[in-house]
């Protein structure tokens, strides 16, 4: 990991903490909302780095096979991940708060369907 991606992962542990210490929330919301930034974050730059590979011309002469394919699918896949816990809240965030208030709608219209049968 290098010096900035050490420096904005900190930042992020920064901002979940501070998230944690503040008394509108729990810690299950900084769990979910750390889950919720890990697969937003991971899946966005698989896709991103599976495009990449896409545009790659295979040499006839300099191809390895198979072994060469799932050596890149791992590497791809922890780049992706690394990625994710460095960058990933530079975009989830916004992701993150539209699923909450789409969530809570949710909660609330199920609430009243509940009230309203009671």
């Amino acid at each position: 990991m290098n010096i900035s991606a050490a420096s904005s992962t900190s930042n992020d542990m920064l901002r979940m903490s501070q998230l944690a210490g503040s008394p509108n929330v729990s810690a299950k919301d900084v769990t979910a909302k750390q889950a919720f930034q890990q697969f937003v974050g991971s899946t966005f730059y698989q896709q991103m780095l599976k495009a990449l590979r896409s545009t790659e011309q295979k040499v006839q002469y300099l191809d390895s096979g198979q072994a060469e394919e799932a050596f890149r699918n791992q590497l791809d896949q922890q780049l992706a991940q690394d990625l994710a816990a460095s960058h990933g809240a530079d975009f989830s965030d916004s992701l993150y708060e539209a699923f909450e208030v789409g969530l809570k709608t949710r909660m609330a219209e199920k609430g009243a369907q509940i009230d309203q049968l009671a």
